[in-house]
């Protein structure tokens, strides 16, 4: 009902989501910092004006949700379409904001057992409860998410259906980014360690390295003899969060600093609009998602670097904290509700002139938001207080000093198609 083909189409269609996801550190009190690239960014600084750009990024998910589900007809589609059809590079975004921040906030002598079950109390019990909610969907108003047997969506409940490119979207279709993540997480305490020793030099090729992959993904994908998917499967998707990791270590070191703002945001709509350039002639090789991916990139470090040296932006505003931090549940549930809510129309489709479809679409959020803020009120954050509270490993790894790779009081997550 949503996707097209998945290789390509949905290649950063997005998921903490991440995502999606709250981004604060420890909050401690800083000094001053000079802007100089020699000093090194104060990791001990909360990111806020992260936790607001998930928000703004569940924002073009969502209105690239609004055009695959077709809300807007005529000319209205066009150009929604024109606008959001890059909007899958959502997805994207979390991917990059989930390592820097987990490298950001990365505390050498936390146990692999606690960081994972911090990961844990953070995306899975409301994972669980997007799953319930897809069912109970695809039982009454949106029958086209139904999985063919039970195994598919057994595979989402365990976050391994994203392996599977043909159940990519099984149980809550959102929930594909969320495989892509816990893999993530599971590689974050092996990945950590080496790039932490590597030199700046080091770490500069894995960023070149990594955008090399980004646009050689969908050729690997199409020239593997085990069945992948570029947008979908997490091993193609892991450069992505490597990228991340590997910024946010070079900033701290202060070897790095970013531009600011002023030139990085248009970079970044630039690089938004090149995720459609056409590969390479003759080729599956997409030069423009490495000019994405690497301008987002930028985006996020620019953002760290302002709100780590005391410049916060508009992102760091209360509204923009609130939001972000419901935006984990949202994105769960968005597409559940915009296809809900049209459901009454002819396969779905609404098609509609501009101002009804407005209207429409403005339902759909408020339905969605209003869900999304009882979620995380009431399952989100209890549930994860919860979970903490039992996390035995976090006292081992306190009295041995056992040095695993591990995060700081974070709660990142990925949302999102």
């Amino acid at each position: 009902m949503w996707t097209r083909a998945p290789a390509r189409v949905t290649r950063a269609d997005a998921s903490d989501q991440t995502e999606a996801m709250t981004i604060s550190t420890m909050t401690a009190s800083a000094p001053r910092v000079a802007p100089a690239a020699s000093r090194p960014a104060n990791p001990a600084r909360h990111l806020p004006s992260l936790t607001g750009l998930r928000w703004a990024t569940a924002m073009l998910i969502f209105g690239h949700h609004l055009m695959a589900v077709e809300y807007f007809g005529g000319t209205a589609g066009t150009v929604w379409g024109f606008l959001f059809e890059a909007g899958k590079t959502g997805v994207t975004l979390f991917f990059i904001l989930s390592g820097f921040v987990l490298a950001w906030g990365h505390k050498p002598h936390q146990s692999a057992g606690s960081f994972y079950w911090h990961r844990f109390a953070r995306i899975y019990p409301l994972h669980v409860v997007g799953v319930g909610l897809a069912l109970v969907a695809a039982a009454t108003l949106v029958p086209e998410i139904r999985a063919d047997g039970p195994a598919p969506v057994v595979a989402n409940v365990f976050l391994v259906n994203g392996w599977v490119p043909d159940w990519w979207q099984a149980g809550n279709p959102a929930s594909w980014s969320l495989v892509c993540e816990a893999f993530f997480y599971l590689s974050f305490p092996f990945l950590i360690r080496p790039l932490v020793r590597l030199s700046a030099r080091g770490r500069g090729v894995v960023v070149v390295a990594s955008l090399v992959l980004v646009a050689l993904a969908p050729q690997i994908a199409a020239i593997s003899p085990v069945p992948m998917s570029s947008a979908s499967t997490p091993l193609l998707r892991l450069p992505e969060f490597v990228l991340g990791v590997t910024l946010a270590l070079v900033m701290k070191s202060g070897a790095w600093m970013p531009w600011k703002l002023r030139y990085t945001l248009p970079l970044a709509v630039a690089g938004y609009a090149l995720s459609e350039a056409p590969p390479i002639p003759g080729t599956d090789i997409h030069p423009g998602l490495a000019a994405t991916v690497g301008s987002f990139a930028l985006l996020v470090a620019s953002l760290a670097a302002a709100d780590a040296h005391g410049r916060s932006t508009f992102l760091a505003r209360p509204l923009w904290q609130e939001l972000g931090r419901v935006s984990f549940a949202f994105y769960l549930v968005h597409l559940l509700v915009i296809a809900s809510v049209s459901s009454s129309w002819p396969d779905g489709h609404p098609q509609l002139p501009w101002r009804h479809a407005l209207l429409l679409a403005l339902a759909a959020f408020a339905i969605a938001l209003a869900i999304a803020w009882v979620l995380h009120r009431a399952v989100e954050i209890p549930a994860q207080k919860w979970l903490l509270r039992h996390d035995r490993s976090r006292h081992v790894s306190e009295g041995t000093g056992a040095a695993v790779g591990g995060t700081a009081p974070v709660a990142v997550s990925a949302p999102a198609r």
